[in-house]
This record gives structure tokens, C-alpha cells and sequence, in this order.
């Protein structure tokens, strides 16, 4: 068994294979994007790139955002598939992904995420405001798309209260650029997600299986809900541990 409140520096799919089924009440995550692999090669960075002008790549330990698309897609199949398992029956997956372009056609996450065992229950669009993809051909894509994924059709924990009955399915927000990251969640999104999720009726369990420098996690601590995190990038988890533990001291302060 995990211990809980802690980041744990390996695959998720090996964190979650340690995961008890049925034991986590909410997942929030966004996997690498796999930017530089598509349609069965991989992308050659050119030197104007957007992703590489503005140092948008995730440390050299990180392959998966170098996958072939099939590759990549399969790989994101298995791990919603053990989602699902680790998953309660009232739990909720928020799984932020974008569409990618290549040689000027789309790939839609929504191609994979059906094809798993979960039930997509809404989509919600994320309007950053801004995108470092700058190209001369097509308008420039400033949103995100957070798939709201559940294990059954069963209605899933929501608290119905006038911030949750009423916010919309469009979160505008800017994402806040982080030396330490190159694709850091504003703290805003997992806010959303937790303010209506959250259950303090329970021992709830808040899980990222792609945890970065730990917004996630430190969000759920602010909440005073438990957490588990995990990321293959040691630097990343270290980052991630000592944010948590410098939130941990600044609350037994007071």
C-alpha cells in the first residue's frame, strides 16, 4: 500500500499497479503530449519550431512525448484502462490533452479515449488566452480540451451547490509560464475541478499519474484532501516533494 501525501518518482503505471481497486476518488492529469511524435515517425525539431523557440520540452528522461502516434495512443489506452480500476464508483478522470496538428491534419484525443472502458461524461474547453504554437496557416489554438471521464453511466460525485450548478463548460484562464516546467497547470484548473468534486463525507483520495511539479497535489493540500502523486523525471518529483513539504510547515505555522 502507498503512503499517502507523497510523489513517487517512477512510471504511473507502476504506482497504479500498487493501487488497491476501487480506492481513488478523483484523478486529474495531463500526459506529455507526445509533440514530436506522429503518424508512425518521429518529427524532426526544425530550428524555427514554436515548442522549441520557447523551450516547451519536458527533461531528456521523458520519451514518452516521443512515441510513435500509435505507439503513444496505445500506451494512453492502458493507462485509462487502470484509471478505471484504481477508480471508485462515484469517481471522476479530468484528463487534459490537446488536439495536434501534423502535416495540416488534426488528431483528436477523443480518437483514443473512446476506445477505453471509460464513459465520457462531458467536455470541458480550457480558453488559455494564449499558445506558443504561432503559425502563419491556420488560427491559432489557445484552448485545451479536459475530458470529464467516469468507470459506469452511474452519476458521479458532484456537489450541487450555486458555484458548481452554475459554472460553465468554458474555464478561461491564462497558463503561468514556470522555469521549473514547461507545461505547469495553473492552479486555477484543478481548483475548478476540486471545489465541486471533493467529498468530506469520506477519506477522499486525490491521485496525478503525470504530476509534474505537483500543482495537483499541492492544490488537494489545500483543500486538506489527501493526495498521491507520481512522475518518471526525478527532478520534476523533487521539485514537487519539497513544494508539498514547504506547504506542509507553513500550515502547521498556524
Amino acid at each position: 500500500m502507498l503512503k499517502l501525501n507523497k510523489i513517487y518518482n517512477e512510471d504511473c503505471l507502476y504506482t497504479m499497479s500498487k493501487l488497491k481497486d476501487n480506492s481513488v476518488d478523483l484523478i486529474i492529469t495531463s500526459p506529455p503530449y507526445n509533440k514530436s511524435g506522429y503518424e508512425g515517425f518521429i518529427r524532426k525539431r526544425h530550428k524555427k519550431d514554436s515548442w522549441g523557440t520557447r523551450n516547451i520540452d519536458y527533461d531528456n528522461n521523458s520519451q514518452n512525448d516521443f512515441m510513435i502516434e500509435k505507439d503513444y495512443q496505445d500506451q494512453q489506452i492502458k493507462v485509462l484502462n487502470e484509471m478505471k480500476r484504481i477508480l471508485t464508483s462515484d469517481g471522476s478522470i479530468f484528463y487534459n490533452h490537446k488536439v495536434r496538428v501534423s502535416k495540416h491534419k488534426a488528431s483528436h484525443p477523443i480518437e483514443w479515449i473512446l476506445k477505453s472502458n471509460l464513459t465520457f461524461r462531458q467536455q470541458i474547453i480550457w480558453n488559455r488566452k494564449n499558445s506558443p504554437a504561432v503559425s502563419p496557416i491556420r488560427y491559432l489554438p489557445n484552448t485545451e480540451l479536459i475530458f470529464w471521464l467516469t468507470k459506469t453511466a452511474k452519476q458521479p460525485n458532484f456537489l450541487r451547490n450555486k458555484n458548481c450548478l452554475f459554472k460553465g463548460e468554458v474555464w478561461e484562464f491564462s497558463a503561468k509560464p514556470n522555469p521549473l516546467h514547461p507545461a505547469p497547470f495553473p492552479e486555477e484548473l484543478p481548483k475548478n475541478i476540486m471545489m465541486c468534486i471533493k467529498d468530506k463525507t469520506k477519506n477522499f483520495l486525490v491521485y496525478d499519474p503525470y504530476c509534474g511539479t505537483g500543482t495537483v497535489c499541492k492544490v488537494a493540500k489545500d483543500f486538506g484532501i489527501n493526495f498521491i502523486g507520481s512522475d518518471i523525471v526525478n527532478e520534476y518529483c523533487d521539485i514537487s516533494n519539497k513544494i508539498i513539504n514547504i506547504k506542509e510547515r507553513q500550515i502547521k505555522m498556524f
